[in-house]
C-alpha cells in the first residue's frame, strides 16, 4: 500500500506522538509498504525539504511561528495537495491534534482518499489554557468535519475511547489500537534503593498537566521525614522557571537535576540508571504516555496517576508493572514513594513484568499489523 502520514512534527523533535509515528512508519516500510509523511519543521526559517529516513520519505514544511501551541504554516496546504497528486496514496493517516490537518478538508485530491485519524488526545483538558478555551469553538467546527469525513478513528486505550467528548458521536468509527515502539535489548541496571535513597526520572514537556510541581512537593515532604530521593527531570517548556524556583524554595537543589535537549542515547542512559519512571499527570490531556513504553522496554517500573479517562493506568498495571496513585494528590505520592523505599524488591519484579507486557502488547510490529488490517478493510 501507499500510505501518507500527516503529522505535527517529526524526529529529531522529541515527543511521544512523534516517536510513535516514526516507529510506525519505519515498521510499515519494513513490511513492504510505500510510506511517506508531511510534517512541519520544528525550527523556524527552514526551507521545504524531502528526506528518506529508515525507508520512509519525510516532507518537512516551513512554519513561521506558533499560536496556542500550534505551528502556523500557510504553505502546508499547497505542499499537501502537491504531494497527494504526485504520490497518489491509498490511505491517509492523520495524527491529531494538528491544526494543519484541516487542510485535508479543502482539496478533492485528498478528500477522495480514505482517511484514518490517529486520535492522540482531546484538545480541551480538565484545566484548559484560557486561549484554548476561547478558540476551541472555532477549532471544533473543523475538528468535527475531520471526524465526519474519516473512515476510521484509532484511539490508543479503551478508557480514552469511552470518555472523549469529541468522539461521542463517532463511536461506530473507533478502533482501539495501543501505541507502540521498537523493542531493544539494553543492559538493565538493577534497582539501587539503599539507605533510604531512591532515584526517580520524569520525562516530558514542562507543562501544567504533567504534575512536576506535585512531585516536587512530595519530595519536599519526604525530605523532611529523612528520606532522600533523587529526581532527574528531562524536558523543556513554559513551566521551567516556575519549576526552578520551586526547587530552590523547597531546598531540593542537591536532589533534583533538570536536563533538556537530550539525545536518544543520553535519554536511554537516564532510563537505565533510574529506579522508577514517574508520570504523575493531573488530567486526561495525558492520554497515553509513550515514555511509559520507553521505561517498560528498559525493564523499569512506572508510577502514574489514576486520572479518569486517561490510558496511563491502563498501560501501567497497579502492583504488577508499577504503581498507581491518586491524581493531583501529594499525600498519595508521599505514601507510595515511602512504600517503594520500604519494598525495593518490587522495583526489579515490576520492571521485569513491565518488559513482558511491552513485548506482548506494545511492540511496534504487532501494533503496525493491527493498523494494516484496518487499512485493508477500508480498501476492500
Amino acid at each position: 500500500m501507499k500510505i501518507l502520514h500527516i503529522g505535527k512534527y517529526f524526529p529529531p523533535f522529541h515527543g511521544g506522538v512523534e516517536n510513535f509515528m516514526f516507529a510506525l512508519m519505519e515498521q510499515q516500510s519494513l513490511d513492504g509498504h510505500q510510506v511517506s509523511a508531511i510534517v512541519h519543521h520544528h525550527e523556524k526559517k527552514q526551507p521545504f525539504i524531502v528526506e528518506v529516513i529508515n525507508g520512509a520519505k519525510v516532507h518537512r514544511v516551513p512554519f513561521f511561528g506558533q499560536a496556542v501551541y500550534a505551528p502556523i504554516s500557510p504553505t502546508f496546504g499547497y505542499y499537501l495537495q502537491r504531494i497527494a497528486k504526485e504520490e497518489k496514496p491509498d490511505i491517509i493517516h492523520i495524527h491529531t491534534p494538528n491544526l494543519s490537518a484541516f487542510w485535508c478538508l479543502f482539496f478533492p485530491c485528498v478528500r477522495n482518499i480514505p482517511w484514518v485519524i490517529q486520535w492522540q488526545s482531546d484538545v480541551i483538558g480538565a484545566v484548559p489554557d484560557t486561549k484554548i478555551t476561547m478558540l476551541y469553538p472555532f477549532y471544533r467546527l473543523f475538528e468535527r468535519a475531520l471526524l465526519n469525513k474519516a473512515s476510521k478513528i484509532i484511539v490508543a486505550t479503551p478508557p480514552y475511547a469511552q470518555t472523549s467528548k469529541p468522539l461521542r458521536l463517532f463511536q461506530n468509527k473507533i478502533e482501539v489500537v495501543p501505541l507502540g515502539l521498537f523493542g531493544n535489548n539494553c543492559d538493565v541496571i538493577n534497582a539501587s534503593v539503599s539507605q533510604n535513597t531512591l532515584n526517580l526520572l520524569m520525562v516530558g514537556r514542562l507543562t501544567y498537566y504533567k504534575g512536576h510541581t506535585l512531585l516536587l512537593d512530595a519530595l519536599s515532604e519526604l525530605s523532611k521525614q529523612g528520606l532522600v530521593i533523587n529526581l532527574t527531570i528531562v524536558g523543556n517548556g513554559e513551566l521551567k522557571e516556575r519549576i526552578i524556583n520551586q526547587i530552590e524554595k523547597c531546598n531540593l537543589a542537591k536532589q533534583v537535576t533538570l536536563l533538556s535537549n537530550l539525545s536518544d542515547e543520553a535519554l536511554a542512559v537516564e532510563l537505565n540508571n533510574t529506579d522508577l519512571l514517574c508520570l504523575p499527570s493531573i488530567e486526561r490531556t495525558e492520554a497515553f504516555g509513550v515514555v511509559l513504553l520507553e521505561a517498560m522496554r528498559a525493564s523499569k517500573p512506572c508510577l502514574v496517576s489514576d486520572v479518569e479517562g486517561s490510558g496511563m493506568s491502563w498501560v501501567v498495571q497497579d502492583n504488577k508493572t508499577g504503581f498507581v496513585v491518586k491524581h493531583n494528590n501529594v499525600k498519595s505520592l508521599v505514601d507510595k514513594l515511602r512504600y517503594v523505599i520500604e519494598h525495593p524488591e518490587l522495583l526489579t519484579n515490576y520492571g521485569k513484568a513491565g518488559r513482558e507486557r511491552f513485548d506482548k502488547h506494545f511492540a511496534i510490529s504487532s501494533v503496525s499489523n493491527k493498523i494494516t488490517k484496518i487499512y485493508q478493510k477500508l480498501l476492500s
